[in-house]
């Protein structure tokens, strides 16, 4: 019985071994000179406008706080938590993504598909709008109302920046 069972842990330790050993053929790489870089100086980025909001928002009898950032004429981020992020959405100017883990409810499509669900026109330029309006809780609780939700939105601040920051620390 012990004979078989060294015989065993000789041949897997074997099998080991031999398997660990590559076959392939290491290739020495020699670097091309440098093309002379001096005269390329990259372009500043294009300065952005963005604008913060925060607010405080109750849907389907759950309320949470929430961000939403807007890229003047690009793209609108919203991220909803309680504790945890329950729901986040990104709007381009060509698609909407929208995804809610906590009622395992999930979209991702164009304009078109939206206006279809809120029975009513919607494209990037409305959105922006009404969420850049003096009464933007009034419109996107109308708008959740269309979309078959009950929510209301009430804004608590809204500042407007030249650069989004985050307040995340680089890990090392």
């Amino acid at each position: 019985m012990k004979l078989k069972t060294h015989i065993l842990i000789a041949m897997g330790l074997a099998l080991l071994l031999a398997g660990c050993r590559s076959t392939r053929q290491s290739v020495k790489v020699t670097p091309s000179p440098a093309a002379d870089t001096t005269a390329q100086v990259a372009a500043p980025a294009p300065q952005r406008e963005y604008t913060v909001m925060t607010f405080d928002a109750v849907v389907e009898g759950v309320s949470a706080t929430g961000q939403l950032r807007v890229a003047s004429d690009s793209a609108m981020w919203v991220a909803v938590y309680k504790l945890v992020e329950l729901g986040r959405a990104l709007a381009t100017t060509d698609s909407v993504w929208v995804s809610v883990p906590l009622w395992d409810k999930y979209f991702a499509g164009t304009y078109a598909d939206l206006s279809r669900m809120a029975k009513r026109e919607l494209d990037y330029q409305s959105l922006q709008a009404m969420a850049l309006a003096d009464d933007a809780g009034e419109q996107i609780a109308r708008l959740a109302a269309e979309l078959g939700m009950n929510a209301t939105v009430s804004i608590k601040q809204r500042k407007r920046m030249e650069r989004l920051t985050f307040p995340f620390r680089k890990i090392q």
